[in-house]
């Protein structure tokens, strides 16, 4: 069992702009605020999202799948927590067709605002961080986000099983939005691959490219550092690092 006592609480309600991504825009609002852990409650109209269904055994996800058109998701019920390097969004949500077809149900990678209005409350005193390996990478630690109060000496802690969270520098917080800029059609300068075309906006800091070689391959961008974007002609290229281990 994981239980964390709050007792530091920020409340914001809002709308996220027509035409962003719904995972970026809750992204851009915990980074603006400095949010690290939270609670999500939202109703929205969203665009073409993706939507990874939970699979039959209830361990994971199946692939994503993308319902064409406006898509109603009366209740969105998530979360920000950390994992890996940064922030990650959880939203979980039945989405309904509006033009008819099957209801999914599962977890909202992201998709166009049409409409989202939304409740998020902002847990200050600790921040949860996620399992990545697999799964549903459940919440495996709570890390304290205040320093510890003046007392007795106490012996000194055995070394926790899992290592503490990088600290998001100044040039991290620039990446993310930097990732938020690119757009179809814009060009990826990798350290390996060289540049690659983009051809299919970033969600939830994965990008789809285009090769040089013609191979469409997946990108994480959360694990490399993207600087800003110079005009080479007439193509807009963002140069790609990968980020170095603290």
């Amino acid at each position: 069992m994981i239980v964390s006592h709050f007792k530091e609480v920020r409340r914001f309600m809002g709308r996220l702009d027509p035409g962003q991504d719904i995972v970026a825009g809750f992204k851009s609002l915990c980074r603006e605020n400095r949010v690290d852990s939270a609670w999500i409650m939202a109703s929205a109209v969203l665009r073409n999202p993706s939507v990874a269904p939970l699979s039959s055994d209830g361990t994971g996800v199946d692939p994503t799948v993308q319902p064409q058109g406006p898509v109603f998701c009366p209740s969105i019920s998530g979360n920000i927590s950390q994992e890996g390097d940064g922030r990650t969004v959880r939203l979980y949500s039945a989405c309904h067709p509006v033009g008819g077809g099957a209801t999914v149900l599962g977890l909202v990678q992201g998709g166009e605002v049409l409409h989202c209005e939304f409740l998020l409350v902002a847990l200050d005193d600790a921040r949860l961080v996620r399992d990545g390996t697999g799964g549903l990478a459940p919440w495996v630690l709570v890390q304290s986000a205040e320093e510890p109060s003046p007392g007795p000496q106490q012996p000194e802690p055995a070394k926790p099983a899992f290592p503490p969270l990088r600290t998001a520098t100044y040039e991290d917080e620039e990446s993310e939005l930097h990732i938020l800029e690119i757009q179809v059609g814009d060009f990826l300068d990798h350290p390996r691959f060289g540049e690659c075309r983009v051809v299919h906006a970033p969600v939830d800091d994965r990008v789809t490219v285009k090769l040089p070689t013609g191979k469409h391959v997946d990108l994480h961008l959360g694990v490399m550092r993207v600087m800003p974007p110079k005009q080479v002609g007439s193509r807009r290229v963002f140069q790609i690092e990968v980020r170095r281990r603290t």
